[in-house]
């Protein structure tokens, strides 16, 4: 049996717009990083999460830049990459090195945007280096973000922090025309030319039709594989990567409305070795979230954040039927119910060592007063037994 437990809260002071807040957090050592526009200037600020939930500042919040919608990418090794769209409507990005240790300088990526989104892909382009018996890796970690224009046009890009905190903008290609373009990565690395790639998905609005895509991303460029589209209205689109093994990965994808305006259409595609599609099960479920967060680094778990019909902030552990399973596309782990009445919410989790071991989620959502809050919550297990369907909210 797995429960959620609902743990403490933290407000943070200072107004900030809707969609203009993000949150990601480092495991080992339990830092959460909110990323956010308070009066157009967008700042940085580093709080520390206790095995009990207890959620406490460490300092003051950091100055990225100016601007409005930010969203933020934290490595294992504590490197972070803040995204974020200034006044005059240019994606800049910064990277940051243990939440402010070391700073990189704020790079512009493209002008004349829309929107973007962002997903962390890992080491993808690591160099193994023998030496007293430890294997090592250069320390780039890499990151996957689309862009939309303003003539409506989107193309997906890959880039890299380094140690020094620097971040480079390098491989991009035409995603196509369109909007509401959402964007993840399978959680492992492929091994193909002997290189070390990940898979990626995207999904978008275009003409009324929802269209998919796999990718291959890596530091030596960024790869069209296969590509599918469905006739459907688009509102929001969500789409979440796993592995369950090297080479062996799926995603879930999110599209709300789904067949009424109070259902969401959740599909599971697993991905061939030439990175065809192949659509394996589908729902139509209640739920409609916008964010999904890793419960362990690989396999078909992950956690949500959502809206319940009353408006109210919920998360919930999910388990996505495996390629192949012929189970039903989601099994409904645990869930809770909190009091919040959100518009929106973020959701980062501190992914434990141990499949075993508890996973400390943190949600990000913003109150009636305008200012942010974040909630603690601890996802586990009770007992060893049998996983039933449940209701969500139960």
């Amino acid at each position: 049996m797995y429960v959620i437990d609902r743990l403490h809260t933290l407000d943070l002071v200072g107004g900030t717009p809707e969609f203009d807040y993000d949150v990601g957090a480092h495991a080992a050592s339990g830092a959460v990083y909110v990323a956010r526009s308070t009066s157009g200037t967008v700042k940085l600020g580093t709080y520390q999460l206790a095995s009990d939930g207890t959620i406490t500042s460490a300092g003051a919040d950091l100055v990225v830049g100016h601007g409005t919608k930010t969203r933020i990418v934290v490595f294992d090794n504590q490197r972070l990459v803040v995204l974020w769209l200034d006044k005059s409507s240019a994606l800049r990005a910064r990277g940051y090195y243990a939440g402010g240790a070391l700073a990189g300088s704020p790079v512009t990526v493209e002008s004349q945007l829309t929107d973007f989104d962002v997903v962390a892909v890992g080491v993808t382009t690591g160099v193994q280096h023998g030496g007293q018996g430890v294997d090592a890796y250069d320390n780039y970690r890499n990151f996957a973000f689309t862009t939309t224009s303003a003539n409506g046009g989107w193309e997906l890009w890959f880039g890299t922090v380094i140690d020094s905190a620097e971040v480079t903008t390098g491989p991009h290609t035409l995603g196509g025309s369109g909007d509401k373009v959402a964007v993840s990565c399978a959680s492992l690395n492929e091994v193909h030319d002997h290189k070390h790639p990940r898979t990626a998905l995207t999904l978008w609005r275009d003409a009324g039709q929802v269209r998919t895509r796999s990718w291959r991303i890596a530091n030596a460029g960024v790869t069209s594989l296969a590509s599918a589209t469905e006739t459907k209205a688009l509102g929001v689109g969500v789409v979440h990567g796993m592995s369950m093994a090297q080479n062996d990965d799926f995603f879930a994808t999110l599209v709300s409305p789904g067949a009424s305006n109070a259902t969401a259409t959740l599909q599971l595609v697993a991905l061939g070795a030439s990175g065809a599609m192949n659509p394996y099960a589908t729902a139509e479920i209640a739920e409609s979230p916008t964010t999904f967060a890793r419960l362990r680094a690989s396999g078909n778990d992950a956690a949500v954040a959502y809206k319940t019909p009353e408006g109210h902030l919920a998360v919930a552990a999910w388990r996505f039927a495996a390629p192949g399973s012929g189970s039903a596309p989601r099994t409904v782990l645990a869930s809770r119910v909190g009091t919040e009445q959100p518009t929106q919410v973020r959701i980062a989790s501190l992914v434990p060592a141990g499949d075993d071991d508890p996973v400390p989620l943190v949600t990000l959502n913003r109150v009636a007063a305008g200012s942010l809050r974040l909630v603690s919550w601890r996802f586990h297990q009770t007992s060893v037994g049998p996983v039933g369907p449940g209701p969500v909210g139960g």
